[in-house]
């Protein structure tokens, strides 16, 4: 009896083994639970100062929200771009790139000079003066200024040319020189577009214009090739129309920066010392007094 008991007793405390794994069991669970407990308590406080330390780091100059604690979009709504960010992403260049607003000289004196001084020529159609209120345009045919497929100006244009700088170089209005040609496709050694050679027929009166007096500061270049057409491409009178050099003077005027002062040198002169009256030598001695003074003196007694 007394074994059995033994074994008895000994099959029991297997049995209860189970109880030390479900303890541990529960311990992680109540461990797990605290865990998460502790991370949904967040102190906003702090996050609130996390945040705010980095919007001053990156000169963020909008208020924070709640931010990502409270469901906004977060730091980089576009709300709260700083105003130096808000002016990059929507700033673009003027269209005409023409810099400030000033008046330059009346467009209507220089159309009515530019009439006088291209009578003759604009009697055959070559050349055409517009103007409204923002611009004066004089159209060139590119048939006076250019031969076909070409890019080098002709001795006619040089005279042409010379007659428009006479009247544009003394004013100091803004000169667009704009290039259009018609739609036929052009590729050869030259041009592999009538892009660029509306650009390099441009290019070529631009230099013509420095060439007689324009100040270049004054002078820009635009191509438009076959794609800005004055008239319908799909005749030969149209197309003839489409190839043309355009110089435009604008409303405004360029104003150029007063020099700058050169700098002042400054001499320093030392005054020589003068001879005392009676004496004709200039040298100087210098005594010991008795007393333990000195006399400077120039007087040879």
């Amino acid at each position: 009896m007394r074994r059995r008991h033994r074994l008895h007793q000994q099959g029991r405390e297997h049995l209860d083994r189970w109880l030390v794994s479900y303890a541990d069991y529960m311990t992680l669970i109540f461990a797990l639970f605290v865990v998460l407990y502790s991370v949904a308590m967040v102190n906003k406080e702090k996050y609130h100062g996390i945040l705010e330390s980095l919007t001053q780091a990156f000169s963020q100059t909008a208020p924070v929200r709640d931010g990502l604690l409270e469901g906004s979009t977060g730091l980089l709504d576009s709300a709260e771009l700083p105003p130096e960010s808000a002016s990059v992403v929507a700033s673009e260049p003027p269209a005409t790139m023409i810099a400030g607003k000033r008046d330059g000289a009346s467009l209507a004196s220089i159309d009515a000079a530019l009439i006088k001084a291209l009578t003759g020529i604009a009697e055959s159609g070559q050349v055409k003066v517009n103007r409204d209120d923002e611009w004066l345009t004089i159209e060139l045919n590119s048939g006076m200024l250019f031969a076909s497929g070409s890019a080098t100006l002709s001795i006619r244009a040089d005279g042409v040319l010379k007659a428009v700088t006479d009247v544009v170089s003394p004013v100091n209005n803004y000169v667009r020189v704009r290039g259009y040609t018609d739609n036929q496709q052009i590729r050869n050694e030259l041009f592999r577009s009538n892009w660029q050679l509306s650009a390099a027929r441009a290019s070529a009166v631009l230099d013509a214009l420095m060439t007689h007096g324009i100040d270049p500061h004054r002078l820009a270049m635009e191509a438009y090739g076959e794609f800005s057409p004055w008239a319908d491409n799909g005749s030969e009178a149209g197309r003839a129309q489409n190839r043309k050099v355009v110089i435009a003077l604008s409303r405004y005027g360029w104003t150029p920066a007063p020099p700058a002062s050169p700098p002042v040198e400054e001499t320093v002169t030392t005054p020589s010392p003068a001879p005392s009256a009676g004496t004709g030598s200039s040298d100087i001695k210098t005594i010991t007094l008795p007393q333990g003074g000195i006399r400077i003196t120039t007087r040879q007694d």
